[in-house]
C-alpha cells in the first residue's frame, strides 16, 4: 500500500493541505459569524446580478468562443462558489470606499461648522481679543464700537407736483 511509505515530500504536502483546510474552516466560521451582521437585503439578495445586459452577455460569449468541455465545465462548477465570494468581497470593498468618501465629506462639514460656531461664540463673548476687533453685538452705554457713520447732509426738500396732475384738478 502507498500509505505506508512516508516521505518528506508527502508529509510536507499533507501539512500544507492541512493548513489550507484549517484556513478554509476559519473562513467558514467567520462567514457564519458575519452572517448575523448582514442586513435583510443582504440576506435575501446576497449577490448583485450582472451589470451586463443579455445582449452584452451574448456578445461577450461570441468574443470568447471557447468550447466548454466536460472538464472545463467541472472546473467552472468548482469555482462557482468562489465567484460569489469575489462578488461579495468586491461589494464590501465598494462600500468601504463609499464610506471613506462620506467620512471625508462629513469631516469637512464638521470643520466648517466648528469654524462657524467659533465665530458665533467669539461674537457673543467678551474678551480682550474680541474687544480689539469691531463687533456689532458689543454695546456699552448705548454705544457700539463700530465706527460712526457721518450724519446725512441736510439738503432742502422740494415738493414737485406734476403739471398734468394740477391741470386735471383745475379743469
Amino acid at each position: 500500500m502507498l500509505t505506508s511509505y512516508a516521505t518528506p515530500e508527502r508529509s510536507a504536502s499533507l501539512k500544507a493541505l492541512k493548513k489550507v483546510v484549517e484556513k478554509g474552516e476559519k473562513i467558514l466560521k467567520l462567514a457564519e459569524i458575519c452572517r448575523k451582521f448582514e442586513t435583510e437585503e443582504e440576506k435575501v439578495l446576497p449577490f448583485y446580478s450582472s451589470v451586463l445586459t443579455p445582449e452584452e452577455q451574448e456578445e461577450a460569449k461570441l468574443q470568447n468562443p471557447e468550447d466548454i468541455t466536460e472538464d472545463l465545465a467541472k472546473i467552472m462548477m468548482d469555482y462557482a462558489g468562489m465567484e460569489n465570494f469575489w462578488k461579495r468581497y468586491n461589494k464590501v470593498k465598494l462600500e468601504v470606499l463609499s464610506l471613506q468618501h462620506r467620512r471625508l465629506q462629513l469631516l469637512d462639514i464638521s470643520s466648517k461648522l466648528r469654524e462657524m460656531l467659533k465665530q458665533y461664540l467669539d461674537g457673543i463673548s467678551v474678551s480682550d481679543e474680541v474687544l480689539s476687533h469691531l463687533n456689532p453685538l458689543f454695546v456699552v452705554n448705548h454705544r457700539s464700537n463700530l465706527p460712526q457713520l457721518p450724519p446725512p447732509s441736510a439738503q432742502p426738500v422740494y415738493n414737485v407736483i406734476e403739471a398734468a396732475h394740477i391741470a386735471s384738478h383745475i379743469l
